[in-house]
C-alpha cells in the first residue's frame, strides 16, 4: 500500500530547515531596516521642527527682554522720590508691578526651557559623520534627557551620578538612540511613580554607564532573551521585540557590551561598557 504523504529525503529537509531560516532572517533584517529608515524619517522631521521654531522663539525671546527693560524703565519713573507718595505707596500698585515680575520671570524660565529642548532635539538629530567622533558620554545623555522631560514629567524623579570620564570614540547619534531606548524602556518598567539612576564612571579601560529604574523588573527566565530579536515583555501592542536587539548591535559596533540585572519587585540595571577613545 502507497504512503498517503510522500517522504522527505534528508537533503530536502535541510534544504527546507536552511529556507526556513534565511526567511526568518530575512524578516528580521526587513524590521531592523525599517527601524533604521523610520529613525532617519523622524531625525529629519525634528531637525526641520527644531529649525522653523527658532524663528518665533527668537521673537518671543526679544520681546521678552524688551518688555522686561520697558517695566523697570516704568518702575523707575512711577518710584522716583520725585513721584508723590500716595502712588510709590499704592499697594495695588505695588502688587501689580510684584506679578509683572514674576509673570516675566516665569516666561523667561519657560523661553530658556524651550531653547534647551530645541537645542537638545537638534543635538539628537544631526546626521551621524562616517567616521568615528571623539565624544562624552556625560553630555550625550544630557543631550538626550530633555527629550524625555514629557515622559518624565511628575511621574520619575531621574538621578545623575555622572562621573569625570574619559572621551570615546563613537557615532553620537547612534549613541544618543541607545540611551533614549534605554530611558523609555525604564519609564515604560515604572507602573505610577518612581525613580531613574543614571550613573558614569571610568573603569580601567572602559567608560561605564549604568542606567537603573524602579520598575517591576524582569523576570529571571527572560533575562537571557530580552536582547533577542522579537522578543519582548511589553505585549504586541506595545512592544516590537527589537528595540534591545538594535541597542545591543550598535554597542558592539562600538566594541562595548550590554549586560542587565534585574529583580522582580524591585527594578532592573542595564549596564554599558564602551571602550576609552585611545590617546
Amino acid at each position: 500500500m502507497e504512503s498517503s504523504k510522500e517522504e522527505k529525503s534528508p537533503l530536502e529537509g535541510e534544504i527546507e530547515d536552511k529556507t526556513e531560516a534565511l526567511a526568518e532572517a530575512l524578516q528580521v533584517m526587513e524590521e531592523k531596516i525599517f527601524h533604521y529608515e523610520k529613525m532617519a524619517i523622524l531625525g529629519q522631521l525634528m531637525s526641520g521642527i527644531a529649525h522653523e521654531i527658532n524663528t518665533p522663539l527668537g521673537a518671543l525671546n526679544s520681546n521678552s527682554d524688551t518688555f522686561i527693560r520697558c517695566i523697570k524703565k516704568i518702575k523707575e519713573r512711577i518710584f522716583h522720590e520725585e513721584t508723590p507718595e500716595s502712588i510709590r505707596e499704592d499697594q495695588k500698585l505695588l502688587m501689580l508691578f510684584e506679578n509683572i515680575d514674576k509673570l516675566n520671570e516665569i516666561n523667561k524660565n519657560a523661553s530658556i526651557r524651550i531653547v534647551e529642548i530645541v537645542n537638545s532635539v537638534r543635538r539628537y538629530a544631526r546626521k551621524d559623520d562616517r567616521e568615528l567622533v571623539e565624544a562624552n558620554l556625560n553630555e550625550l545623555l544630557d543631550s538626550t534627557l530633555p527629550i524625555l522631560y514629557h515622559e518624565f514629567k511628575n511621574r520619575i524623579m531621574v538621578h545623575r551620578e555622572f562621573g569625570v570620564i574619559s572621551p570615546v570614540s563613537c557615532y553620537p547619534t547612534k549613541l544618543n538612540q541607545v540611551f533614549l531606548n534605554l530611558l523609555v524602556n525604564a519609564s515604560h518598567a515604572i507602573e505610577g511613580k518612581g525613580e531613574i539612576f543614571i550613573k558614569t564612571a571610568d573603569e580601567a579601560s572602559d567608560v561605564v554607564v549604568e542606567i537603573r529604574d524602579t520598575g517591576g523588573g524582569i523576570a529571571e527566565e527572560h533575562l537571557d532573551m530580552i536582547f533577542q530579536t522579537g522578543f519582548t515583555t511589553k505585549g504586541s501592542e506595545k512592544g516590537t521585540g527589537i528595540g534591545l536587539a538594535l541597542v545591543r548591535g550598535m554597542i558592539e559596533e562600538h566594541n562595548g557590551n550590554i549586560t542587565v540585572s534585574s529583580t522582580v519587585g524591585e527594578g532592573t540595571t542595564f549596564r554599558i561598557n564602551i571602550p576609552k577613545a585611545e590617546s
